[in-house]
């Protein structure tokens, strides 16, 4: 314990000058690889755009990892497709059978290209009705549809959807075995120094947060959100855990799910909280963490962060 005192308040004057670094490097990268990415959606037919799934195949490439990995944090709990660019005049349309039949619980967001920027989301909680079709109203521009299923069926269905009433996609199909997110699991193996260099300052920005805005470690860390959904993150150096309290009903009228991350933020180890009170094993390396809170159907009374209290202990010795 005293050593490891004592080693956190050496390694200031290397992490810091280094996470400044990796910070300025991922805006770097970030830019170039929107560049990158408009410069290939011009060149394609954006009135022929398919839904993607996010698997391994998805990210076989590396400039595809690198996109994804700067662009959002994994959901391991949830069957991510990616739908687009639209070019789109009036509004984007989605077909409600196939969302419902496939997920009890899914969430479609719509965002804004090129900044990516969350712009507007339906879900299973504010579309009840189970058929025909549900049309969003946007501003003439370029939409990307992302797409998360959670509690999937064992065959799922991506939607049909419409841009200006114009049918662009047809439904499509496919298997979805319990694992089917398993592939996370050996993203850590392709990780080198790009990757280091992306995601090193985030480790620091989540430990030091309290010297920093809310509002732009929120921006920084998540920047594709879920709506819907709460979110509570941290890190934790060697050794230590993470204690979970919730509020008695919470996991009644709510999923939550924790998610743990190197400090290069590829996946470690995930699954769903079902009790009340819960601790994570010790860490054996400096990591990060998010716990999603996703409501299991519209709420009565607004979300209270005090429902989730955390606290991060070392192991004893």
């Amino acid at each position: 314990m005293i050593r490891q005192s004592w080693m956190a308040r050496v390694e200031i004057l290397w992490e810091f000058p280094l996470s400044a670094l990796s910070f300025l490097f991922s805006r770097i990268l970030r830019a170039t690889l929107q560049v990158l990415v408009q410069f290939y959606g011009a060149s394609r037919n954006t009135q022929n755009p398919q839904w993607q799934i996010v698997s391994a195949a998805f990210l076989a490439g590396p400039i595809k990892l690198l996109w994804a990995m700067s662009r959002a944090r994994w959901n391991l709990h949830a069957i991510i497709g990616i739908a687009g660019p639209f070019e789109v005049e009036n509004s984007l349309s989605l077909d409600l059978q196939a969302l419902h039949q496939s997920a009890p619980s899914w969430t479609v967001v719509v965002y804004g290209l090129p900044s990516y920027k969350t712009l507007t989301s339906i879900s299973s909680l504010t579309v009840l009705n189970p058929e025909g079709w549900e049309s969003i109203d946007l501003q003439p521009g370029r939409y990307l549809l992302g797409l998360r299923y959670y509690h999937w069926a064992d065959t799922i269905t991506l939607p049909a959807v419409k841009v200006d009433q114009t049918a662009i996609l047809e439904r499509q199909s496919l298997l979805a075995p319990a694992d089917i997110n398993g592939f996370y699991r050996t993203l850590i193996q392709r990780q080198n120094l790009i990757h280091i260099g992306l995601n090193y300052y985030v480790f620091n920005l989540l430990r030091y947060r309290r010297w920093l805005s809310q509002s732009f470690v929120e921006q920084v860390f998540l920047p594709v959100p879920n709506p819907e959904t709460q979110f509570y993150y941290g890190a934790m150096r060697p050794g230590e855990s993470l204690q979970i309290d919730l509020d008695s009903a919470l996991t009644t009228t709510h999923d939550l799910y924790f998610s743990l991350y190197n400090r290069t933020c590829f996946a470690l180890d995930w699954y769903p909280i079902t009790t009340a009170n819960s601790q994570t094993p010790p860490t054996h390396t400096k990591s990060i963490y998010i716990i999603r809170v996703h409501p299991k159907f519209p709420q009565e009374k607004p979300f209270e962060r005090t429902w989730v209290k955390l606290t991060v202990s070392a192991q004893s010795t």
